[in-house]
Formats: structure tokens, sequence, C-alpha cells
């Protein structure tokens, strides 16, 4: 009996001990069901998190990197990029001397880039709300015997804001970009050129001034919103607090690309077209009538210097192909038997303008450029683009050029219009220094100040009214010349009534030939304490 308990109980320890490897094993299989079930789902998220990367959104359209607080925007991983804002200056009326003078300096500002910098002209015009003008034409009430003069004024000056496009908002700046490894080595060499650019402005007595990052940012709000009047004002200290980017405070509701000659970004439609140059010369008035054009409208140049040895190998090589080309043609004409001399047309015409191009690069002091001129029209409705771009393309035509609409490439104009100094479209035209200097940025320059601004006539090129506080100018003092008949005392007497309708400025007339008191007599009624008539 005693042994049969032992061989019992040892029997039932190895079953415990089999059941408890059962156990185990059992355990292991369910364990690795469950990690081969995990598996999958693991990829999946991880496929799900690259669909999540890839998707397409407005801030992804925009074409840069990061934009900086100083105004150094990473285009991309290698590219950095400042931009300068410039005013105008009276290129269009001034003397020939005196046009000369800015078109040499110009190309000298040209001739400064070299073949490491590229560099982007940007005209922006775009229509602004007519109550900022109206507010410096305003002419408030005083309560008194003379508001019926005011309100005369006022009308007038209505009248005259109603001629010319001062509800058009013309800006002008310049974007240079370079190649760097990062942005310690890209800020001395931007910070270099910057200074140079001022410096160059300053030669040709053009006011600049160089953008900081929120200014940047606005501007790109400005073209990729232009339905939006108001201004928002962009702070980097909220950007750690809410969590966006710049992308976020510049970006549109939408893009859509899906037609390939248009796009629309918001509520806004739009098409980006480039300029196509026929015309053997061209001249400094096309790019100031395409400026003058009452629509919203973008110009852009993309300009690349081309190193000074590369772009005379290139000339030569050219040559060279046009040479033996003749010397083809040649032994051509003498195998069927006519004179030799008797070559194609093209073939004299393009030989002579490849000779006369390479002895400006080696004679002169001129560089090759690779240009591309861009044009973005901005509606709101089809038919208003239509329109616009219809009257862009009319001038060109005017001037021997063909304004072509860039098909399925709307997206890479519409990102090379943005000034961030890279351009994403191919087509290129090479250029020399005295041709490219041909799109003179300058016109003329507008004079419309604020505060207790007065009239003073009307802008001879562009139609805009001049509003003048002579008080803030440096010297505040004038003199009016012009021949007999001209309106001198006519000007005088306006500028008499304007400052006494606006101002509280004393009013003290000397004349000694009595011709101003006719004129003047309903002023020096009793109680007006500003005017007195000697």
């Amino acid at each position: 009996m005693a042994e049969r308990s032992g061989k019992k109980r040892r029997l039932e320890k190895r079953w415990a001990k089999e059941e408890k490897k059962a156990a185990k094993q059992q355990a292991a299989l369910k364990a690795a069901k469950k990690g081969s079930r995990k598996a999958p789902r693991g990829k999946a998220d991880q496929k799900e998190k690259e669909k999540e990367e890839k998707r397409i959104s407005a801030q992804r359209t925009i074409a840069y990197k990061e934009m900086a607080k100083d105004g150094i925007c990473r285009v991309h991983d290698k590219c950095y990029s400042k931009t300068i804002r410039f005013s105008d200056i009276n290129y269009q009326l001034a003397q020939n001397d005196d046009k000369n003078s800015i078109f040499e300096n110009w190309c000298d500002f040209l001739n400064y880039f070299d073949s490491s910098i590229h560099f982007q002209l940007s005209f922006i015009n775009q229509k602004s709300s007519m109550k900022e003008f109206e507010k410096v034409i305003r002419i408030r009430r005083r309560h008194d015997e003379f508001d019926k003069i005011r309100r005369e004024y006022a009308r007038m000056l209505h009248r005259q804001l109603a001629k010319g496009n001062n509800g058009l908002v013309k800006s002008k700046y310049i974007t240079f970009s370079i190649e760097a490894d990062n942005i310690r080595e890209a800020k001395p060499k931007l910070e270099r050129i910057e200074t140079d650019i001022l410096n160059n402005f300053k030669i040709l007595g053009v006011p600049a001034e160089p953008l900081n990052g929120a200014e940047r940012l606005k501007i790109l709000r400005q073209i990729l919103n232009p339905d939006e009047l108001g201004d928002i004002p962009f702070d980097y200290g909220s950007m750690i607090h809410s969590g966006l980017s710049t992308k976020d405070y510049v970006a549109p509701t939408s893009f859509v690309f899906k037609d390939g000659k248009t796009f629309q970004m918001g509520n806004t439609i739009g098409a980006v077209s480039y300029l196509q140059i026929l015309a053997p010369e061209l001249t400094d008035k096309m790019l100031a009538e395409f400026l003058d054009m009452d629509k919203n409208l973008i110009v852009n140049l993309h300009v690349q210097s081309v190193d000074q040895v590369k772009a005379i190998k290139l000339v030569k090589g050219k040559m060279t192909d046009i040479n033996r080309m003749k010397i083809e043609e040649q032994k051509k004409a003498v195998r069927s038997g006519y004179d030799m001399d008797i070559i194609p047309s093209d073939l004299n015409t393009y030989g002579g303008e490849a000779k006369r191009l390479l002895e400006d690069l080696q004679s002169r002091n001129e560089r090759m450029f690779l240009v591309t001129v861009l044009f973005l029209n901005t509606a709101k409705t089809k038919q208003a683009l239509d329109n616009a771009i219809l009257q862009t393309a009319g001038i060109a035509q005017k001037y021997n050029c063909i304004l072509r609409r860039l098909d399925y490439q709307q997206e890479e104009g519409l990102m090379s219009s943005l000034p961030l100094g890279v351009g994403h479209v191919p087509i290129k035209r090479a250029l020399t220094t005295t041709s490219t200097a041909i799109f003179v940025p300058f016109t003329s320059q507008e004079l419309f100040m604020e505060g207790e601004s007065l009239y003073y006539g009307l802008n001879a090129l562009s139609n805009n009214m001049i509003m003048v506080d002579r008080k803030k100018l440096k010297n505040p003092n004038g003199l009016i010349l012009g021949t007999p008949g001209s309106g001198k005392s006519f000007a005088a007497k306006r500028e008499i009534t304007n400052a006494f309708c606006i101002t509280q400025d004393d009013i003290i007339i000397g004349d000694p030939e009595g011709g101003v008191l006719s004129s003047c007599s309903c002023l020096r009624r009793a109680g007006n304490p500003y005017f007195t008539y000697q």
C-alpha cells in the first residue's frame, strides 16, 4: 500500500509539472498571436502618419520653410533671402540729362550682382479702401459762418480724388537670395549685400529700407488674401502660445489649381502669365505703362547674373555653331551649282547679333543676365479677370511683345510671384545690362501726406492728387513761378483758402497792388483772428 501511494504522489507531481509546462506554452502562443496581431496595426498607423504628412494643405503650398523675426527667410534647405522696400523718384518727367544719369546709375546698380546672387524686383498694385484717402481730404466743420466755404472746397477735393488712381496702392520691393549651408553662414553675407544695395539706392536718390519678418509676412498676406482690406497685426510672441506658424498667418482659406490656365485662392480668381520679348529694342516706358493700369496687378522680374567668363564662352560657342551652319549651306550651294554667297538670311542676322553681343561683353561694361518677367492678374470674377489680362496683353503687344499664359504651371507661377527671391518658372531670356536696365522701376514720385495737408493740384503723369503739409518738409518755403496767365494768382488764392479751411495757422498777406483783396474779402470779416491783410 505504501509503494502504491508513493507512485501516486510521483505521478501527481509529474502531471502538475506537465500542466504547468502546457500552461506556459499556451501563454507563449497567446502572446505570439497578440504580437502578430499588433504588428500590422503598427504598420497601418505608420501609413496613416505618412498620409497625413503628404496631405496637401494651403500652408504646404506656400514655398518657404521659415520666416525669422529679423526678416531672413529660409526658402528651402540651403537658400536664404531678404527684402528691401524702395520708393519712387521722378524719372519719366525728368529732363533728358537727368534721365541718362539715372539710367547709367541703374546699370551700375545691376552690375553689382554677381552670379552667386539671385534678385527679384516686385511691383505690387493693389486696390485699397478709399476711406483712408477720404480721411486725408476731409474738412471738419467749425460751426461758424465759413462752413459754407469749407463744404464747397471739400466737394472740389472729392471731384479731384475721383479723377486719379489714389485708391490704388503701389509698392516696390527688391528681394535677394543666396545659397548657404546654414543661417550662421548666410546672415553676414545677406547683411553685407543689404548694406551695398542701400548705398546704391542712396546714389540714385531713392529712399529705401529693409523689412523685418512681420513686414514681409504682411506683404505675403496681402498678396494671398486680396479681399481683406484691413490689417491684421502679427506678433511672433503669440506663436508660442497659439502653436501656429507663420504660414497659418499668411495662407488663404484654400488654393485650387484644377484649371491649367487659372487658379483660385479663397474667393479670388487669378492667372499668371510671362512676357515673351520679341522686340529688337525696348523702351523704358513699357514697365511704367503696365504699372499705370487701374487693376490688381503684380509684376515680377527674376534676374540671375551669368558669370562673365561663362557668358563669353557661351556666345563664342553660338558663333561657332552659326559659322558651321554657314559652311554647310555654302557646301550645299556649290553642290547645287549656285552662288555660295547666297545663304539663309537668318544665319546672317543671328551671326551679326552674336558678334555685337560678344563685343558688348568684351569691350563695354556689359554683363549677361537671365531674366524672367511674370504678371499676376487677380479679380473677383472670371470676366473681370479676362478683361484685366486682355488689357495687359494689349500693352505688351504695343511694344512688340507677347503675353503668354503659363499653362499647367499656375502654382509655380504664383509662388514665383511672391517676394521670396526664388523663381520656379524655367522660362528665361538672356539680356545684357542695358537691355535689362530698360525695365526702369521708377516713374514719378507721389505726394499724398496725412495730417493738415494742402491741395496743390494733380500729378502730371499719374493724375493723382498732390497733398502736402509743407511744415513737415525740410524746406517749408514756397515760390510760385510761371508765365503770364498761367494761374499764379489763382494758385496763391487757392492755397490761402485751403490753409484757412483746414489749419489753425495765422495767414498774413502783403499785397501792395491789391490783387488779392477782392478774392479774400469774405475771409476778412470781423471775428476772424487768423487773417491779417496788409
